[in-house]
């Protein structure tokens, strides 16, 4: 039990920097997003225009109430990367699989 909770513990502490001020924050932040699996789709509006878009496994968010910078991230699964340049529909859009998140605080 004890090996347990020193586990949880260091995988908690693993994912917590502590930056100088919110800009550097964010900044770890968008870095670490950009590092991330991007999926690139067209879609065909309603106006009948294709527009090109994209899905990141990865996203940042501002929770500044707890003064950090909440990564959040998930996986594609094979199905989805299987999307990638097709002109898609919008119920067959490629998904994130999962919800974790690391911490940028400042």
């Amino acid at each position: 039990m004890k090996r347990v909770a020193a586990l949880l513990l260091l995988l908690g502490l693993a994912g917590c920097g502590k930056y100088p001020s919110s800009q550097r924050a964010l900044e770890a932040c968008n870095e670490w997003e950009e590092q991330g699996e991007v999926i690139r789709y067209k879609l065909a509006g309603k106006d009948g225009i294709t527009h090109n878009l994209f899905n990141r496994n990865r996203t940042c968010y501002n929770a500044f109430w707890d003064n950090q910078y909440e990564g959040i991230y998930g996986e594609f699964d094979d199905a989805d990367r299987r999307k990638e340049g097709k002109l898609l529909e919008e119920s067959d859009e490629p998904t994130v699989k999962g919800r974790n998140k690391i911490y940028f605080r400042y």
